[in-house]
């Protein structure tokens, strides 16, 4: 199991990439395995369920205004 410091520095690395232009194919790489990192820690759930119950709010509000 991956550690919440080894996601961190993924993820301060995937913010250099994208920050100064390099997000080419390392950059793709970078993110995928600070995805798989953060999926294997205990913050991944919480991020998800967050993540999820958000974009079901958003679905929700646009549905009641087409109607």
């Amino acid at each position: 199991m991956l550690t919440l410091p080894l996601v961190i520095v993924l993820g301060l690395l995937a913010f250099g990439l994208v920050k100064w232009g390099k997000q080419k194919v390392s950059g793709v790489l970078v993110g995928i395995l600070f995805g798989l990192a953060l999926a294997t820690t205990m913050v991944g759930p919480p991020i998800l369920h967050a993540v999820t119950s958000a974009s079901k709010t958003v679905v929700a509000a646009i549905s009641s205004a087409v109607r």
